[in-house]
C-alpha cells in the first residue's frame, strides 16, 4: 500500500508540472505577441493605406502586383524606395518597361533590367553617379530583395493539411521555411499554420515518409500528401533500453509493427496478434476462452525450461506471469500479464530477435525483447478526439467427423433399461441406428436415431464488445493524451465472460529548452467468470459433449442439475461430469488489478549530452476461486479447491547519460552509459478446503479439512551498462555494448555475470550502387544474454505446515538445491542483409543465425533412496540455429490503386546437445489418457512429442505381436515422432487499397510440428471414430506373432480391436502442419460533407474476420492448434475447447 501511494504522489508531481508548463506557455506566447517591437526598416504607414484608397499605392505593393501577373523579380537599391507612392497601374497587358516607365514617372526614380527577369530601381541621382564612375554592377548582392523590405503584414499566414497515402491525416508532421528557424507541426487533424512569404520553401518531413519541398506562391491554403517510404530506408525503430535508432545503423534483426495490425486483429492477447507477421517469431496462444495466455517464441526455445521473450513497455519491463494452466489432472487457463493490454492504445511494436539486438537487458533478453511503445500526444497541436468501437460474434468451429451408423451400447447391443443406458454413458458400440425408441440414462424412451451436431446446442455464439475512447492536446510545450477502454466478452463456454477496463495516461512535459519530461499510467481491471477447466473430464464442460454417442441428444441433460442442485448423471462414471453441470455449476473466477507507472526526467544541458532519469513501477493484484460446487457427482459435498491472491511489484529505476558528437567531420560517436536497480517482491496466499459443513458454503473455518499456504518470493537485480556506437560518413556504423548485472537469486560468488556485444552495420550502396539496386546494407552480430535463477534455487527452504499438539510442522521440498548455481548463457552470431531493388518497389531481408545455450539450469534425476525427485545443476546445453527471410514490396502503384504485399518465412533447428551425466531425457507432461507424453530427448529437437508404436518382433520381419487374445499390443518403451514446436513458420500479408477502399488479408502457414490426440484416441475406444466403422458385424482380423514369435490370425471384436488401439498412441498422432486464412479486413474511408469537415476528420468502417478456415490441415477431427497449454504441454490435445472464427465490424471516428 505504501508502495502504491508513492506512485501516486510522483505521479501527481510529473502531471502538475505538466500542466505548470502548458500555462506558462500560453502566457508567454500573449507577451511576445504584445510586447513585439517595430521593425527599424521600413513599414507600411495608415497615410500610404488612405492614399491606397484614393488611387495611390506604395511602389512595393504595384511591383509586388506585377510580379504575380508577369513573373518579373525587382530589387530596390535601399529599402526606402519600396515606400515611395505611385499612381495604380492603369493598363496591366502593357509591357513591362511601359508600366515601369508609367509608375516611375516624377517619382525621381528609374529601373535597370540586370537579369533575363529581373529589374532593380534605384534613385535617378544614383544612377547618374554609377554611369559617371562606370561603377554599374550586376551583383544581386549589392540590393535589397522582396524578403529585405519589411512592410507591414508582408508575410502571409499559409495553412494546411497533411494527409498519408491512406487519406488519413498524420499529426506530428514538421513543416520548416527552408533556411530558417520557422517551423511548426501538424495537430491531431493533420492541420497547420504558417507564416511565410511568396518563394519561401516549406520543407514538409515525417518519420517513414518521402520528405517534400513545396514552393509558397499565391494559394495560402494548402493540401499536401506525403507518400510512405516504400524502403523505410529512414525508419525509426525503437531499440534497447527505449533509445530510437533508424534502422540503417542497426547491425542486428529489428521488426517494427504499427499499432494499426494490433487493432484490426482484434485480439484480446495482443501476443496471439503477432502470428505470421514477423520472420522468426512462432506465435500460438492455446484454445482456452478469452483472456487466456499466449505462447510467443522468438528463434527458438532458447532454454530447456522455457524460451519467453521479455516484454518492455514504454522502456520498463512488464510482467507476464501465467496465473495458472491445465496438466494432466485438468485445470484452467487463468491469463498471463499481456491481457492487461489495451491494443487500442498501442503506437508500435518492435522485436528485437537476437542477442546483438538485446544484449542490453543481460539475463533478461534470453528469449529475446518485445519493445511496446504506447500512443501518446506527441506532434499534437489543439484537442483531438477519436472513438474506436468494435462489435464481433464468435462461432465455433466444428472440426468432428464421427460415425453416425451405430448407437449407444455395447458388444453390439443397444440400451434395455436405465442401469444399462447409464454403464454406457459414452460407449458407441451399440447397434445399428434404427429410429426404434430406447431408454437412455432416466429411463424416458427416445429415437435410436442420429441426433447431429451437439456441439453447437451446448456452445453458445460468442460476442465481444469493445470501446475506446482517447482525448489529446498540446502545444509546443507539451502535450497529452488519456484514452479510456471497455471490452466485454461473452465466451463460447456458457457462462463465461470475461471483461476489462482500461484507463491510460501520458504527458510529455517541457520545462525549458533543457529540462524535459514524460510520464505515463497504464491502469487495467479485468474479471474472468466461469472459465471453462481443461483436459481431463472432472468438472470440464468441453469432455463430455465430444463424446456423446449419436442418438443422444445434448438437450437429454437439461441444464445439469436437478431440483436440489444435484448433478443429473448421465454415465456410470461420476468422474465424467455432466457438461451442463458443469458450465452452470462450477467455480472458475478471477479478477486482476495493474497499475503501470513510468515517469522520466531528462535535462540536456548541451545539444550533445543529455541525463535522463527514470522510474518504472508495475504494480497488480491477481484472486483466483475455483470452486466444486456441492452436488457435483463425484463430490456431493463440494470444495474450495482455490482461493489464490496474488501480490506483485517490481520497480526500475534507471538513470541514463547519453553523448552523441561529431568528432571528425566523417566520424560520428554516440555514447550511452547507465545504471539500473531491479527489485521484485511477491507475496503469494492460498487457501482450499474440502469436508465443508454447509452446502454452497465454501468457508474453510467451517471444513473439517482446510490448508493454507503464504510464499513470499523477492529479486533484486543490480545493473551497470554501456553503448558506443560510431558511424563514419553515415554508410557505416560500429555498435559495441557491455552490461553487467548482480542477481540476488544466484550465490554471491557467482552472480556477476557480464554480457557483452558487437554489431557492424555497411550500407554498401553509398559506395557501390548498380542501376536496379536502390539500397543496399550488410550486418553482422555477436552478442553473449543470459538468465538467472528463480528464487529458492540455492538453499534448502523448508515449507510451515502448521502444528499438531502446539508443536510446529513442515515439509521439505522434493528439489536438492545448488548453492554453486551459476546464471545460464547464450551465445549468438548473426549475418544479414537488406536489399531494395526497382526503385524501392522490391525489398528483400536476409538472416542468419547461430545460438548456443550454456550452464542450462536443469534437473538431473537423482537416487530415490536420496529422498529426492532430482538436484538443480548447470549442465545442459541448447543449440538453436536458423534463416529468417521477408520478401516485401509495392507490384501495384496507381493514382487510385495499391497493392502492397510481404512474405515471410523462418526456419529454426533446435537441438537437445547436453543433459545432465547420464540423462538422456527429461520428463515435461503426460496426457490424461497416459499414453502421450512431452519430453526433451538428448540429441533431437526439444518438446519432443512422445508416443507408443505398436509392438514388433524385429526376428520376424517386424510382425506385430498379439497378445494371447489375439489383440494388437503397445510397444514397451516411447519413441519420439518429432517436435510440438514447428520449425518452419512464416505468413503472406497483404494490403490492397482503391480510392477509399481498402482490403487486408494475412495467410499464415506452420510446418514440421506434432501433435498427439486424446480427443481422438477416446473416439477409438468409444467407437465413435470413423474408422471403427470396419469389422462392425464381421470382426477384425488380425495377424502377428506371439511373445514366443509363433505366427497367429485372429478374428477379433471391432470393440476390443479398436479399444486396443486406444492404446497405442502413434495411431492417434499427427502431423500439425497447416495453410491458414488468419485474418480478413475490409474498411472504407467515408467521405466527410463539407459541413461536418469542421467537426469530423475521419471515419472509417470496417469488417474484419479473423480464423477464418484453413486452407491445408492434417489432424483428424481435432484443430492443429488445439493445444490446452502454453507451457510444458504443448504437443497434446485433449477436448479442447473448440476454436473459434470471428466476424466483427469496427468505427473509427477522428473528430
Amino acid at each position: 500500500m505504501r508502495q502504491m501511494v508513492t506512485n501516486k504522489k510522483i505521479s501527481a508531481l510529473f502531471f502538475a508540472g505538466f500542466l505548470f508548463s502548458l500555462t506558462q506557455s500560453q502566457a508567454q506566447n500573449l507577451y511576445a505577441y504584445s510586447g513585439k517591437k517595430k521593425n527599424a526598416t521600413v513599414n507600411v504607414s495608415a497615410e500610404n493605406e488612405t492614399e491606397a484608397k484614393s488611387g495611390k499605392q506604395t511602389l512595393f505593393s504595384a511591383l509586388k502586383e506585377l510580379n504575380k501577373k508577369k513573373d518579373i523579380y525587382f530589387l530596390f537599391s535601399e529599402p526606402a524606395i519600396a515606400e515611395t507612392s505611385v499612381d495604380e497601374i492603369k493598363n496591366p497587358r502593357s509591357s513591362v518597361e511601359s508600366i515601369l516607365d508609367m509608375l516611375l514617372r516624377g517619382t525621381g526614380l528609374n529601373y535597370k533590367k540586370i537579369g533575363d527577369k529581373t529589374y532593380v530601381i534605384v534613385s535617378a541621382k544614383e544612377d547618374d553617379r554609377q554611369k559617371s564612375e562606370n561603377t554599374t554592377t550586376n551583383n544581386f548582392a549589392d540590393y535589397v530583395s522582396f524578403d529585405e523590405i519589411k512592410i507591414k503584414n508582408k508575410q502571409d499566414n499559409i495553412t494546411g493539411k497533411v494527409i498519408g497515402a491512406d487519406g488519413f491525416p498524420l499529426s506530428g508532421v514538421s513543416i520548416q521555411v527552408k533556411g530558417s528557424r520557422n517551423g511548426t507541426v501538424t495537430n491531431n487533424n493533420g492541420e497547420f499554420s504558417i507564416n511565410a512569404k511568396k518563394g519561401d520553401v516549406l520543407v514538409i518531413s515525417y518519420i517513414g515518409y518521402d520528405s517534400k519541398e513545396l514552393v509558397v506562391g499565391d494559394d495560402h491554403s494548402i493540401s499536401i500528401n506525403l507518400i510512405q517510404s516504400n524502403a523505410a530506408l529512414n525508419e525509426v525503430v525503437v531499440t534497447a533500453l527505449g533509445i530510437k535508432k533508424e534502422t540503417k545503423r542497426l547491425g542486428y534483426s529489428v521488426t517494427k509493427v504499427g499499432g494499426e495490425e494490433f487493432t484490426k486483429s482484434r485480439e484480446i492477447n495482443i501476443g496471439n496478434s503477432l502470428v505470421g507477421k514477423i520472420a522468426g517469431v512462432n506465435s500460438s496462444g492455446p484454445l482456452t476462452g478469452p483472456g487466456g495466455s499466449s505462447n510467443v517464441l522468438i528463434r527458438g526455445m532458447s532454454s530447456l525450461s522455457g524460451g519467453r521473450p521479455l516484454y518492455v513497455v514504454n522502456g520498463i519491463p512488464f510482467n507476464n506471469n501465467n496465473f495458472g494452466s491445465a496438466g494432466m489432472w485438468g485445470g484452467a487457463d487463468l491469463g498471463e500479464g499481456l491481457t492487461s493490454i489495451n491494443p487500442d492504445d498501442i503506437e508500435e511494436i518492435s522485436v528485437l530477435k537476437g542477442g546483438a539486438a538485446a544484449a542490453l537487458y543481460g539475463q533478461q533478453a534470453l528469449g529475446g525483447v518485445i519493445m511496446i511503445t504506447t500512443k501518446s500526444g506527441k506532434g499534437k497541436k489543439g484537442l483531438g478526439i477519436e472513438v474506436n468501437s468494435n462489435v464481433q460474434i464468435d462461432k465455433i468451429n466444428n472440426f468432428l467427423d464421427f460415425q453416425n451408423e451405430y448407437g449407444q451400447g455395447t458388444i453390439g447391443n443397444k440400451p434395455v433399461d436405465a442401469i444399462s443406458a447409464m454403464n454406457t454413458g459414452l460407449s458407441s458400440w451399440g447397434a445399428r441406428l434404427d429410429g426404434s425408441n430406447v431408454p437412455i440414462f432416466d429411463g424416458s424412451l427416445k429415437p435410436y436415431s442420429a441426433q447431429g451436431d451437439n456441439l453447437n446446442r451446448f456452445y453458445n455464439t460468442g460476442s465481444t464488445f469493445s470501446n475506446t475512447v482517447s482525448i489529446t492536446s498540446g502545444n509546443e510545450q507539451g502535450n497529452f493524451r488519456l484514452s479510456l477502454g471497455d471490452l466485454r466478452n461473452a465466451g463460447v463456454y456458457p457462462n463465461s465472460k470475461y471483461t476489462r477496463n482500461n484507463v491510460s495516461i501520458e504527458a510529455n512535459y517541457k520545462l525549458s529548452n533543457k529540462w524535459s519530461g514524460q510520464a505515463s499510467i497504464i491502469y487495467s481491471k479485468e474479471e474472468g467468470k466461469n472459465r471453462s477447466n481443461l483436459s481431463d473430464a472432472p468438472g470440464n464442460g468441453n469432455y463430455a459433449i465430444n463424446f456423446l454417442p449419436p442418438n443422444v441428444n445434448a438437450d437429454y441433460l437439461g441444464k445439469g442439475y436437478d431440483a436440489l442442485g444435484n448433478e443429473i448423471e448421465y454415465s456410470g462414471d461420476a468422474f465424467t461430469t455432466n457438461p451442463f453441470f458443469a458450465a452452470n455449476k462450477f467455480q472458475n473466477n478471477t479478477s486482476k488489478n495493474r497499475t503501470f507507472t513510468v515517469a522520466s526526467l531528462r535535462y540536456a544541458p548541451l545539444k550533445w549530452l543529455y541525463i535522463q532519469g527514470r522510474f518504472g513501477n508495475d504494480n497488480y493484484s491477481f484472486n483466483v476461486v475455483q470452486i466444486t460446487t456441492t452436488g457435483t457427482a463425484y463430490r456431493r459435498g463440494g470444495s474450495l479447491d482455490n482461493d489464490i491472491n496474488w501480490f506483485y511489484n517490481q520497480s526500475n529505476f534507471d538513470l541514463l547519460i547519453g553523448i552523441n558528437k561529431n568528432i571528425t567531420p566523417t566520424i560520428n560517436a554516440n555514447f550511452t552509459v547507465g545504471a539500473n536497480a531491479l527489485k521484485e517482491r511477491q507475496k503469494i496466499n492460498t487457501i482450499n478446503a474440502s469436508g465443508l459443513a454447509f452446502p454452497y458454503l465454501y468457508n474453510p473455518g467451517a471444513a473439517t479439512s482446510n490448508n493454507a499456504t503464504t510464499s513470499t518470493p523477492r529479486k533484486d537485480v543490480n545493473s551497470v551498462y554501456g553503448s558506443l556506437e560510431l558511424s563514419y560518413k553515415n554508410f557505416l556504423f560500429v555498435n559495441v555494448t557491455d552490461r553487467n548485472d548482480w542477481s540476488s537469486t544466484i550465490p554471491i560468488a557467482n552472480n556477476s555475470y557480464n554480457y557483452p556485444s558487437v554489431n557492424v552495420s555497411y550500407v554498401f550502396s553509398e559506395n557501390f550502387k548498380p542501376s536496379w539496386l536502390s539500397f543496399g546494407k550488410v550486418r553482422l552480430g555477436y552478442a553473449q544474454v543470459g538468465r538467472d535463477a528463480d528464487p529458492f534455487q540455492t538453499a534448502l527452504y523448508y515449507n510451515s505446515s502448521g502444528a499438531i499438539n502446539g508443536q510446529a510442522i513442515g515439509s521439505l521440498p522434493n528439489l536438492i538445491p545448488n548453492k554453486d548455481l551459476e546464471p545460464l548463457q547464450a551465445k549468438e552470431f548473426e549475418v544479414g542483409t537488406m536489399l531494395n531493388f526497382l526503385d524501392n518497389r522490391l525489398n528483400l531481408d536476409f538472416t542468419w543465425y547461430k545460438k548456443n545455450t550454456i550452464n542450462d539450469i536443469v534437473q538431473a534425476s537423482v537416487s530415490p533412496t536420496s529422498g529426492y525427485d532430482a538436484a538443480i545443476v548447470n549442465i545442459g546445453k541448447v543449440q538453436n540455429n536458423g534463416i529468417e527471410l521477408l520478401i516485401g514490396g509495392t507490384p501495384v502503384k496507381g493514382k487510385n490503386f495499391t497493392w502492397n504485399t510481404s512474405f515471410n518465412i523462418a526456419n529454426n533447428k533446435n537441438k537437445v546437445v547436453q543433459l545432465a551425466e547420464g540423462q538422456n531425457f527429461m520428463s515435461l507432461a503426460q496426457s490424461r489418457t497416459t499414453r502421450g507424453f512431452t519430453q526433451h530427448r538428448l540429441g533431437l529437437p526439444a518438446f519432443q512429442v512422445m508416443v507408443y508404436d505398436f509392438k514388433r518382433d524385429p526376428s520376424k520381419n517386424n510382425a506385430l505381436v498379439v497378445n494371447a487374445s489375439g489383440f494388437p499390443m503397445a510397444a514397451d518403451n516411447l519413441i519420439p515422432v518429432g517436435t510440438s514446436i514447428h520449425p518452419t513458420t512464416g505468413g503472406w500479408n497483404n494490403s490492397l487499397k482503391y480510392k477509399k477502399f481498402s482490403l487486408d488479408f494475412l495467410i499464415d502457414y506452420k510446418y514440421g510440428g506434432w501433435i498427439y490426440s486424446g480427443t481422438n484416441a477416446r473416439a477409438y475406444a468409444n467407437g465413435l471414430h470413423k474408422n471403427t466403422l470396419e469389422g462392425r458385424t464381421s470382426g477384425v482380423t488380425v495377424t502377428g506373432v506371439d511373445a514366443s514369435g509363433t505366427a497367429v490370425t485372429t478374428n477379433i471384436s471391432a470393440q476390443n480391436y479398436y479399444g486396443a488401439l486406444a492404446n497405442i498412441s502413434y495411431v492417434q498422432t499427427y502431423k500439425a502442419d497447416f495453410i491458414k486464412f488468419r485474418s480478413l479486413t475490409l474498411s472504407y474511408d467515408v467521405p466527410i460533407r463539407n459541413s461536418l469537415k469542421g467537426k469530423i476528420q475521419g471515419l472509417t468502417i470496417s469488417l474484419v474476420g479473423r480464423n477464418l478456415f484453413y486452407i491445408k490441415r492434417n489432424t483428424p477431427n481435432i484443430d492443429p492448434e488445439a493445444n490446452y497449454s502454453n507451457n510444458s504441454s504443448i504437443g497434446l490435445e485433449y477436448a479442447s475447447l473448440p476454436s473459434v472464427k470471428s466476424y466483427g465490424l469496427n468505427l473509427n471516428v477522428r473528430f
